[in-house]
């Protein structure tokens, strides 16, 4: 695509403001970003959108260009949604012979983006499509931007396929002839994460059609990961099927791929865009916070609306990037107007409709459908665990700063309390865990082996257990009848280990503060 032809598109409103002597230069890519010197994330031929967060003195201008230009970046296209564009930034561009274009604060980054990419993905899947009449028809119409249900639906039937497309949790994107239940759906893609190689033969769960037998076939780009891609359920034992209908089912992967890339393309330029959101909301810049949701198209305006934060995390941190963003995106999938910003690090605002009550409803129930999800894709997280806290509703941008840290906070005490995922709402803060989980981990691990070091040491070398006895005992709040009988042991014999816990722990239990001080110790064990 070259510049004049994205100028030329007249519902964008683009102008020059210097280089117009370059429109026939050809743009490879669309990057957002407020980034003072972006160089490393750029690989050359993009436009770079930008609403010059960056700038904090005329000097800056100068950095930016000269770091977009040393990438091979193309344009630049500045915003008008917090000002206009100075002099220094167009003597900049000028200087060194990029194109400034200038976009009104009515358009959107993501328009201009979504019009990059659209005329983008038509021009890379062109070539592809020339093997057969309906495979260019269905991949041309799929990268201008049809409907991807509509346009999966009309190949599968003419081809005589009962087929769906489900995301990594189960969702439906899109079907043919009746929809799986919520079950078959969750089923198929819990399975799907722990199966390696593909096309798969399985049967569904149930008594829907006798356990009818179906093939899954994985939808997602090579650089996608299974915990964020799409699969294709076609029915029927793949190999069983006829050449036409192994090249039928390849057509559909085929626009499967496309619009999950486009899918994420969008997703990712969001995120890009929003990746100044955690710090204008520490530094209570909600002016500023405003205009970046607005960005987003979020109506109505949101001083007008409640939201709820989420915080989430993947221990350790994935070596695929960005997997975490787009792990809590398929978790947030069915919230329209949900933005979705940062990378292992990830933060979430989700607007909530209805008035106070009602937005705190839909808010708590919110957290038992991340629970539900984040269970399903249990099984592909393998050596990873998802911590994902969230606050409770709040109306007002002046509100999300308190909503964001109440989401860390509870997401700190999800990662405390363990688990291959866990889910915790800014209600369930108010206890000793959260304290603990604010404590770096090289204090909790000292602490925890200087208290039960000793313990764990002796139970290793006797075979005893004064671990679990210690605990068992403070669960029954140092009653010695009630915890003998249920250890099943005489009271002699638990005050004996109770002494030989006191003996090397240096802590009386007759003494509120050392059982506390054990106590703690005892949640902090790995």
């Amino acid at each position: 695509m070259q510049i004049s032809d994205l100028l030329a598109v007249k519902r964008l409103h683009l102008r020059f403001l210097t280089g117009a002597e370059h429109a026939h230069r050809d743009i490879r890519w669309a990057y957002t970003t407020d980034l003072l010197e972006p160089a490393r994330y750029l690989r050359g031929g993009e436009l770079v959108l930008t609403g010059m967060m960056w700038r904090t003195r005329p000097e800056d201008s100068e950095t930016f260009v000269s770091s977009i230009l040393s990438a091979g970046s193309v344009a630049v296209g500045a915003g008008t949604a917090l000002g206009e564009i100075p002099d220094d930034l167009i003597a900049a561009c000028r200087a060194h012979d990029v194109p400034l274009v200038e976009i009104p604060a009515e358009t959107s980054f993501g328009a201009v983006t979504e019009e990059v990419l659209r005329s983008l993905t038509q021009r890379r899947f062109t070539t592809i499509a020339e093997t057969r009449d309906r495979h260019r028809r269905l991949m041309a119409d799929v990268a201008s931007g049809a409907d991807f249900p509509r346009a999966f639906a009309s190949a599968a039937t003419q081809a005589g396929l009962r087929a769906w497309v489900l995301s990594s949790t189960g969702r439906t994107i899109a079907s043919v002839d009746d929809p799986l239940s919520p079950h078959e759906r969750e089923h198929l893609a819990t399975k799907a994460l722990t199966w390696s190689s593909f096309p798969h033969g399985t049967r569904l769960p149930g008594e829907n059609d006798g356990g009818r037998a179906v093939t899954v076939l994985p939808v997602r780009a090579k650089e996608s990961h299974p915990l964020s891609g799409w699969l294709l359920v076609v029915t029927g034992d793949h190999d069983a099927w006829s050449e036409e209908e192994h090249e039928t089912v390849a057509e559909l992967v085929s626009i499967g791929v496309l619009s999950r890339s486009r899918e994420e393309e969008r997703a990712l330029t969001t995120a890009r865009h929003l990746e100044g959101l955690p710090r204008l909301l520490a530094a209570q810049r909600f002016d500023e916070v405003a205009a970046l949701l607005h960005g987003t198209g979020e109506r109505p305006a949101p001083d007008d609306r409640a939201h709820v934060v989420v915080s989430a995390m993947m221990l350790p941190e994935p070596r695929v990037p960005d997997l975490a963003r787009r792990v809590v995106a398929e978790l947030l999938a069915d919230h329209p107007g949900a933005v979705v910003t940062g990378d292992n690090d990830t933060l979430a605002v989700i607007p909530v409709e209805g008035p106070d009550e009602q937005a705190r409803a839909r808010g708590e129930s919110l957290r038992t459908e991340l629970v539900h999800r984040a269970r399903v894709l249990e099984p592909g997280l393998l050596d990873y665990r998802l911590a994902i806290g969230l606050s409770s509703a709040t109306r007002g941008i002046g509100e999300l700063r308190g909503a964001a840290v109440e989401a860390r906070h509870a997401r700190r005490l999800a990662e405390l309390r363990g688990g291959r995922s866990r889910v915790i709402a800014g209600a369930e803060i108010d206890s000793h865990e959260l304290l603990l989980a604010s404590v770096p981990e090289e204090v909790q691990t000292s602490y925890r082996e200087r208290l039960l070091g000793p313990l764990f040491a002796y139970d290793r070398d006797h075979r005893s257990d004064l671990v679990e006895t210690l605990e068992r005992f403070l669960d029954h709040s140092g009653s010695w009848q009630r915890c003998a009988a249920a250890m099943h042991v005489h009271v002699n014999t638990l005050r004996y280990r109770i002494g030989r816990v006191e003996q090397l722990t240096g802590r009386d239990l007759s003494n509120l503060e050392h059982r506390v001080d054990l106590f703690l110790a005892l949640k902090l064990r790995d």
